[in-house]
């Protein structure tokens, strides 16, 4: 008969690798995201507020500022966002906005598409475990972001072959 006073024996565990085969980290997330950025030749900082703040340049110059929110524990979150001002041929008619904004939400994989005040939002938020491949995470939350802002404001614009447009 045991004892019933005994502390049971647990042997400690350790994670599973991988299905993806990324290795278990002990770096801060937010370390490791910094790390990746700076591996695509992303200029990365840690602004104020402890955000990631970095730029991505399009083929034409253009340099959109992303951010990276990263609330460390036992699994990480991390919040990827930007914001955009809103302007023609975006509808003035706030309901109009919100509502394109609840579609491309429930359309899209991953990203959140949002309005506060006259500025789009667009986020992409992860639960990190500790084999999580940000080498993947990292430069997919980016191109999520960036297609669907580009899904948003060309959402609005006229159809071919409707009145407007040049045919």
């Amino acid at each position: 008969m045991t004892d019933p006073t005994a502390l049971p024996n647990f042997t400690p565990q350790t994670p599973a690798p991988a299905p993806n085969g990324a290795p278990v980290s002990d770096t801060p997330v937010r370390d490791r995201i910094i790390a990746i950025l700076r591996g695509l030749e992303i200029d990365a900082t840690v602004d104020g507020d402890g955000d990631i703040e970095f730029a991505i340049v399009d083929d034409q110059g253009t340099s959109t500022t992303l951010f990276a929110r990263v609330a460390e524990g036992d699994l990480a979150l991390v919040r990827f966002f930007g914001q955009w001002q809103l302007a023609e041929p975006v509808s003035p008619d706030r309901n109009e906005r919100l509502a394109r904004c609840n579609d491309m939400t429930m359309q899209l994989n991953i990203v959140k598409v949002t309005l506060v005040q006259e500025s789009l939002v667009v986020s992409a938020e992860h639960v990190i475990t500790p084999n999580a491949d940000l080498d993947v995470l990292v430069p997919l939350s980016i191109n999520h972001i960036l297609q669907s802002v580009g899904f948003f404001f060309q959402s609005w614009l006229p159809a071919e072959g409707e009145p407007g447009t040049a045919v």
